[in-house]
């Protein structure tokens, strides 16, 4: 008896398998079978290449932030193999976990027959030697701009009569206090009722235009009061708000309407709060593959970034694309593409806010989808179609409007549950729910508001990647928390979110009435908002807060949120709202070997440290991290996302990770911000000031990889600059 088992084929068609009934009992190893797959597939693609019965079809593929947070580990159990075959985001994720069958210099098959033969393979797909393992090295980077990729600090206070809320977007100063750099604030009791914009100035102290105050823009979330003496300064014609702190829970609010001319001026002991916003600054740049099977595609493989910056037309660009990505600046002897560092592919000024978190691209490469989140409490669900014609933009800060001179198409949905305006921010990524051709995708995307303690909405939304049709949304639920960005189960048809009041939450989308199903409080006195990581196999959700009022945690919970594990990784603060998300070792993907999960915690202080937790025969979390830890930092800083992948020529398992500051290595030239890369394949490394690393100023956003290959340049990560903010490229040492 045997079982059937259906592969990604890599000519773009596919291969049936019979599997023995020992290997589906457990007898034969995952990798073993993984050899009969790969063989065969090989086999059955050298066969379609050699006869070519009917012409290429390109096979397209995604890497964004959900490839980290939707996980489909290897199994040996048939019922979850043909369950994982009917959601197209698993080949997807195949091709991620399996990347040697990406590129075709990997198969020496593809090398017969070279002479003499009846045919012979194109140049571009025969097997090419292996490059010499090369040190980490930027490849290329691009300004963004005025972009920001701090995270939106949102508050709310009450100070009686008058009673507030607002954004701010901000740049962290170190040692846990931040420049607010722009932002609003909207009174909505006493005797300033409306809403007004942030004036610019700081962090030294600074003269109000209207010369009544002295302000400087700084915050300390962390600290009581999280308002200094100088305070925030906000106005609009005519008149001036200047809102600061006194001492502990005593605040000021004065209003002015020119030198020495004040009208509300109080003093009161009040509540005054900080909420960092859900997605945290934390956001990743998305690559899109043209064509998995052929060589990589100078004109067609891209990298698209949301840009958090205020977007003008002939100014500055809040969605960017650039393509010939395989080349160098300045450009090498011999690189893939030949020209000076990337090249524009578009540069879009879509709508008139931020673009503050990631985007998603559909899988024929084509659209975009996004939030736009503007400060004074609006957003919008964008799918933008890229323009072909006409022109798309030609930088960063030389931007058009999508539709304007080219053939884009910018189609918006207000997201409000009304459809009216509604002050419901949007600082999180949509998830899609990819389909077959796209025909019928849909979308899932939460908003939120800082007013009170806090609330929001998921949303569903139809008719994304879909042609000529208007994205509808075709539900909303209201939540009595901030949301963080939502994820798909498609096992329980669930949507699943963590909240402001340190909640694991999940919606159950059972047509029109979908149902809520709010989760116990699983850290207490969190202000974390990070998108769980959900395993499709053993149907588990990974969750982590900054802080349970003690320490930063990770929490482990099956689906049905029946039950958690909480295993405490370190200190607790709210300076930060790490640990962003978890990462998980080659051996817990494959079965074979010590399943161990990764996260950046903290260590002393605000010290981002690396922990590794093992799992007990059940697969569930050890209740304790291990004994060993690795500090990132010499010091206070913030972490990007950690990133693993597993290099299947050098046999070695890594973990990439960003930090703000007072990086522990030395190699990038420098204690500031750096990426570096460590070594996970024999468990906890050793991290010091000869780790490889890159310098990156203020640290980086989320890191997405590009894969593991001899074509020149085609190895890299990609990843953005929280300061100086542009988007980098870099080849990293295991990644050639």
């Amino acid at each position: 008896m045997s079982a059937a088992l259906k592969i990604p084929d890599y000519a773009g068609a596919s291969v049936k398998l019979r599997i023995p009934k020992a290997a589906s009992a457990g007898l034969v190893s995952c990798d073993a079978i993984r050899g009969i797959v790969v063989a065969v597939a090989f086999t059955a693609t050298a066969q379609v290449l050699a006869s070519k019965p009917a012409p290429h079809v390109p096979k397209g593929i995604v890497s964004d932030w959900t490839q980290r947070h939707v996980l489909y580990p290897d199994s040996k159990d048939e019922s979850v193999i043909v369950r994982f075959r009917d959601d197209p985001r698993w080949e997807q994720n195949w091709y991620h976990r399996h990347r040697e069958a990406w590129w075709p210099e990997y198969h020496p098959e593809r090398n017969f027959p070279d002479e003499g033969g009846e045919k012979e393979w194109p140049r571009e797909l025969r097997h090419k030697p292996r490059l010499p393992e090369e040190k980490s090295k930027r490849d290329w980077s691009i300004s963004l701009g005025t972009a920001t990729f701090q995270p939106t600090i949102d508050f709310s206070f009450t100070i009686s009569p008058e009673t507030a809320y607002g954004s701010l977007n901000v740049t962290d100063l170190g040692g846990g206090s931040w420049l607010a750099t722009a932002g609003s604030l909207t009174v909505t009791g006493g005797s300033d009722v409306g809403t007004y914009t942030l004036i610019p100035g700081g962090p030294g102290i600074t003269t109000s235009p209207l010369g009544s105050f002295l302000y400087d823009n700084v915050i300390t979330p962390s600290a009581n009061p999280a308002l200094d003496v100088d305070g925030l300064l906000f106005g609009v014609t005519g008149k001036e708000i200047n809102v600061w702190g006194n001492s502990a829970n005593n605040y000021s609010f004065y209003d002015s309407t020119g030198t020495g001319v004040y009208g509300t001026q109080l003093v009161a002991t009040g509540a005054f709060s900080f909420q960092t916003d859900p997605g945290a600054g934390e956001g990743f740049p998305a690559k899109y593959v043209f064509d998995v099977t052929a060589a990589p595609s100078c004109s067609n493989d891209f990298v698209a970034i949301g840009i958090g910056a205020n977007p003008a037309s002939g100014g500055q660009a809040n969605i960017l694309g650039v393509n010939n990505l395989y080349s160098t600046s300045p450009a090498s002897a011999a690189p893939n593409c030949t020209t000076n560092g990337p090249t524009v592919m578009f540069a879009y000024a879509s709508g008139t806010g931020e673009v503050p978190a990631s985007v998603a691209i559909s899988l024929n490469g084509t659209q975009l989808a996004y939030n736009e989140n503007i400060l004074t409490g609006e957003s919008y669900f964008h799918i933008l179609t890229i323009g072909t014609t006409g022109s798309n933009g030609t930088s960063p800060t030389n931007a058009v409007v999508p539709g304007t001179g080219n053939n884009a198409v910018d189609k918006t949905v207000l997201l409000s549950p009304d459809g009216g305006v509604t002050n419901q921010s949007s600082t999180s990524s949509p998830f899609i729910v990819y389909t077959d051709n796209d025909v019928s995708d849909v979308a899932y995307v939460t908003t939120y508001s800082s007013a009170g303690t806090g609330s929001g909405y998921l949303y569903k939304i139809s008719n994304v990647f879909n042609g000529s049709a208007t994205p509808t949304v075709v539900w909303s639920v209201s939540i009595n928390a901030i949301p963080s960005t939502p994820v798909y189960d498609s096992a329980s048809n669930s949507v699943i979110f963590t909240d402001s009041m340190g909640r694991i939450d999940y919606v159950a989308d059972s047509g029109t009435s979908p149902t809520l199903v709010y989760g116990p409080i699983v850290a207490s006195g969190t202000t974390s908002l990070n998108p769980v990581i959900l395993d499709n196999r053993s149907h588990y959700v990974y969750a982590t807060f900054n802080t349970n009022g003690t320490n930063a945690i990770v929490v482990q919970a099956p689906t049905s949120l029946a039950s958690s594990v909480s295993v405490a990784v370190g200190t607790g603060n709210t300076t930060y709202t790490g640990p962003y998300d978890v990462q998980f070792n080659k051996a817990w993907y494959t079965g074979v070997g010590t399943p161990l999960m990764y996260v950046v915690g903290t260590g002393s202080g605000t010290t981002p440290t690396l922990y590794s937790v093992g799992f007990n025969g059940s697969g569930l979390l050890n209740g304790t991290a291990d004994g060993t830890t690795a500090a990132l930092t010499t010091g206070a800083a913030d972490a990007s996302p950690i990133t693993e992948f597993y290099n299947p020529t050098l046999a070695k398992d890594f973990l990439f990770v960003g930090v703000t500051n007072n990086c522990v290595a030395t190699t990038n030239g420098g204690n500031a911000g750096c990426v570096m890369t460590l070594d996970i394949t024999a468990g906890l490394p050793t991290v010091d000031a000869g780790t490889t690393s890159l310098a990156a100023a203020g640290g980086t956003t989320g890191i997405i990889i590009d894969n593991d290959s001899s074509i020149t340049q085609a190895s890299s990560i990609y990843y953005a600059t929280k300061t100086g903010q542009t988007l980098v490229k870099a080849t990293q040492s295991g990644l050639n």
